[in-house]
Parts: structure tokens; C-alpha cells; sequence
């Protein structure tokens, strides 16, 4: 049994789709039992959580604007891959109907006046079930039989909305119970991906990029043989290949190295979604869906571990760093407390905002926090109103929005030594800009925050340097 999930990717044109069909109807005609995973088109999800967080704001024009989009995006891909006309408005009025709920759920965000990470997870979860829909009927078209099925039916989670935490036994059995007698009568579950539900069924996220960890969920349940992930890349690679051109594709790493790399902000896995996996020793196989004949990387117990000073180098555009400071009169009087950086990543936390890196300064008593470009405005807003108090008793000196930056972090193979002076030399070569760094001593990782305009010589400097040997 394989579960596959596709990436954005997958469903980017109708050439990708079809490639997606290829592949599954590949792995039936082979004879293994086959879940698919699906994810909601690029860019669509913050599209409909910035929908709802300005509906919040009365405005209801981003949610007009957002709802054509999610329309005409999904639109154009049926009039490509769905020719018979009864099974295309079949869809089209499954679709108006997931419409007709966002509709409800952002006028009553508008009433109220009010965004909360529940209503976001409502309206976010729309992306996948319109993309699942659209699967399916394609998966059909080419010759497989397969029936949708919704995540809220089979990952049972608790109510932290935004970044959901899964009930493992109550999802075991539920996956169990409803993918097996599909799976075994040859029919492809197509699953809807990043969404759960708690036990009394209201819509719940697992967080940014939780498709990943809707499958190695699944496959854990189902006891699968192998989860597979579809990407527009050829596997976990050394460096982004558009910066890097003889970046080279890692074959094997570990799962702990493969969730640190997930962590520090690799797109192409969810930070949890290896503990699944890790727990049944399921291994975890990351595939081009371009290049489907390259064997990508594979992610197991116990790799053959390579010898390269540096495994990777992750980087991440499009970040928005928000500093926090204290007045030097009042933090010498009261110091700096942690507890007020406490409340501003609990305050995050609590709005379903991803907090990249965080680092404080107890001597310039301040707080630096990396988190999307696409959250900044709300993290900001969000910020601003937790820390009302200080800001009235003027203990509060600013806060500030710097964009845009980019995040930059390098893992380390387990043998390797002399990672931070190696890799401050070849940034002071480039005369590179730290505006934040972060040294993880024990999980040998070394990040930074650097101006996205010096992202590029950054990442090429440090690759030189560290994948030398």
C-alpha cells in the first residue's frame, strides 16, 4: 500500500493533473493498493485566510475578489480535463455549493466583526474540498475508479484551530474503517489534505502545509508500506536549485534530519509530519512529478550518512521580521521580562500565525519575531493589541515591520565540525547583512535572517564553502 500525496504542484495546469493520473494509474495497473492525498492550488489558502481577516475589517471586497479567483482558478482546470458536459456541471454545482459556505461563513465574520482561528480554519479548508473534487472526477476520466473523502472524516483532532493537534487512536480507527473496504475493492480514496475535525465535527487545520501530515497520518493508520510525495523538485536537495544550480539531490537522510530541515522552513515537508512515520518505521519518499523517473530522496531510520560538512541549505523569501523594543527608561527600571515575549508567541499561537524564528535580547530588552509576508499585517495587528498595556504605560518603545527579509538555514551532517566560523567566513565574503542568527549547538544547525535582496549570494557563498567537504 502507498499513500501519495501531490503537492501544488500536481494541480498547477491540466498537464500536471494528467501527469498526477498517470502516475496513480501506473501504481494500480502494478497492482498496489493506492490513497491519494491532494492539496489546494498555489496560493489559494492565503488567499481565503486574507479573505477572512479582512472581512473582519468590513471589508468584503478581498472576499469577492478571492471567492472569482477560487472560481475562475478551478474553473479553467475542468474546462481542460472534464469534456462530458453532465459530469462538468455535476461538479460545477458541488462547487457552488462549497461557494454558498464561504458566502455564510464571511458575512457572519463581517457581522461579528470578529476573525477567530476557528471561522479561519472554516474558510481555509474550502481550497482542498474544491481541488478534491476536481481529482476525483479526473481520476475517473482516466480510468480509475476513486470517491472523495473528506479529512474532517477521518482525522479526529483536538480544538486548537490553526494548528490542530490529531487524536491518534480515534483517527486510526476512523481511517481504518473507511479507507480499507475502498482500498481493498481497488477504489483510490482521493482525501482532502491539512483538514481534521474534532469529536463534535467542526472543521479544524493542521497548519501550513499540513497535507504532508494528513498522509503520513493516513499511511501510519492504514499501516502503509510507503508514503510518497509529488513536488515540483526532485527530492530534498542541497540547495534551491533556482539560486543554486549544482545543487545536488540528497538520496537518504534521516527522519530527525528530515524534520529539522522541515522546521526551518523547508516547503516541502510539514515540521510533524515525520513522527507518524518514525513510530512505525514507514519510509518517506519525496518525487518530481516532472521527473518521475529520478529516485528523489528517501527519508528512513538509518540512512547511509554522507560526509558533507553542511546536508543542506534551506532558504525561505518572503519573510516579514517584526521587532519589538522596550523604552531604555522603563527596561532599566523593570528589566526585560520573558514573560512578555511569552504572551506575544502565545498571542501568535493563539491566531494560527506561524512563528519561523524567534530571538530576544535581554541586554537591548527586545524581542525579533520571522514570520510570513503573507501574515505580517495580521501578526502586527495582532501584536499591537497584546501589547496595549505597555504601550499605555509608555514601557513599550516600538514596534516595528521590516520587509522584506529572507529566511537562511543550514543543517549540518552529524560528523561535521567548524559550521559557524565556516559559515560566517563565507558570509563576511559576500559582506552579507545578519539581522538576526540563531546556533543550535545540539541539533547542529545555524540559521539567519538576512535582506531578501542578499539572499542570493548568500545561499551561493555559503554552498561553495560548505559543500566543499
Amino acid at each position: 500500500m502507498v499513500v501519495m500525496k501531490f503537492g501544488a504542484a500536481a494541480v498547477s495546469d491540466a498537464s500536471r493533473v494528467n501527469d498526477l493520473v498517470r502516475i496513480v494509474r501506473h501504481a494500480i495497473d502494478e497492482g498496489e493498493s493506492v490513497v491519494v492525498v491532494c492539496t489546494a492550488i498555489a496560493d489559494l489558502t492565503n488567499l481565503l485566510i486574507g479573505a477572512g481577516r479582512a472581512a473582519a475589517r468590513g471589508n468584503l471586497t478581498a472576499a469577492e475578489q478571492a471567492r472569482r479567483e477560487l472560481w475562475q482558478r478551478h474553473r479553467t482546470l475542468a474546462e481542460r480535463l472534464v469534456t462530458d458536459d453532465w459530469e462538468r456541471e455535476t461538479l460545477y454545482r458541488a462547487w457552488a455549493d462549497l461557494l454558498k459556505s464561504f458566502d455564510r461563513i464571511v458575512r457572519a465574520i463581517a457581522t461579528l466583526g470578529e476573525h477567530s482561528p476557528r471561522s479561519s480554519d472554516a474558510v481555509a479548508a474550502i481550497g482542498e474540498r474544491f481541488i478534491g473534487l476536481l481529482l476525483a472526477v479526473a481520476l475517473r476520466r482516466g480510468g480509475v475508479a476513486a470517491q472523495l473523502i473528506d479529512g474532517a472524516e477521518l482525522i479526529v483532532t483536538d480544538d486548537h484551530f490553526g494548528n490542530a493537534r490529531p487524536l491518534p487512536e480515534e483517527t486510526t480507527a476512523r481511517a481504518r474503517a473507511r479507507l480499507l473496504p475502498l482500498t481493498q475493492s481497488r477504489i483510490v480514496p482521493v482525501v482532502t489534505g491539512y483538514i481534521g475535525a474534532t469529536r463534535q465535527k467542526i472543521t479544524t487545520t493542521l497548519g501550513r502545509g499540513g497535507g504532508d501530515y494528513s498522509a503520513t497520518l493516513i499511511a501510519a493508520a492504514l499501516e502503509a508500506d510507503e508514503v510518497v510525495i509529488w513536488t515540483d523538485v526532485p527530492g530534498i536537495l542541497t540547495a534551491d536549485p533556482k539560486l543554486v544550480p549544482e545543487a545536488r539531490t540528497l538520496p537518504e537522510l534521516s527522519y530527525i534530519e528530515a524534520a529539522e530541515i522541515a522546521t526551518l522552513g523547508a516547503e516541502v515537508l510539514h515540521p510533524r509530519s515525520l513522527t507518524p512515520l518514525a513510530n512505525r518505521k514507514i519510509p518517506l519518499h519525496i518525487r518530481s512529478l516532472e521527473q518521475p523517473h529520478i529516485p528523489g530522496t528517501r527519508i528512513v531510520a538509518a540512512p547511509h550518512i554522507s560526509s558533507d560538512t553542511a546536508r543542506t541549505i534551506i532558504s525561505a523569501p518572503s519573510i516579514s521580521l517584526i521587532e519589538i523594543s522596550m523604552s531604555p527608561l522603563a527596561a532599566a527600571e523593570l528589566g526585560w521580562a520573558p514573560e512578555l515575549a511569552a504572551r506575544v508567541l502565545a498571542e501568535l499561537t493563539g491566531c494560527g500565525i506561524e512563528v519561523l524564528t524567534f530571538a530576544q535580547s535581554f541586554s537591548e530588552r527586545g524581542l525579533v519575531l520571522a514570520v510570513r509576508a503573507t501574515d505580517a499585517e495580521y501578526a502586527y495587528e495582532r501584536i499591537e493589541a497584546c501589547l496595549q498595556p505597555e504601550r499605555d504605560s509608555k514601557a513599550l518603545r516600538a514596534i516595528s515591520l521590516r520587509a522584506p527579509v529572507a529566511l537562511v538555514a543550514v543543517i549540518s551532517a552529524p560528523e561535521s565540525t567548524r559550521l559557524a566560523p565556516r559559515a560566517l567566513t563565507a558570509l563576511a565574503r559576500v559582506q552579507g547583512t545578519v539581522l538576526a542568527m540563531v546556533h543550535g549547538n545540539t541539533s547542529r544547525h545555524l540559521s539567519f535572517i538576512v535582506p531578501e535582496e542578499e539572499l542570493s549570494a548568500v545561499v551561493r557563498a555559503l554552498h561553495r564553502e560548505l559543500m566543499a567537504g
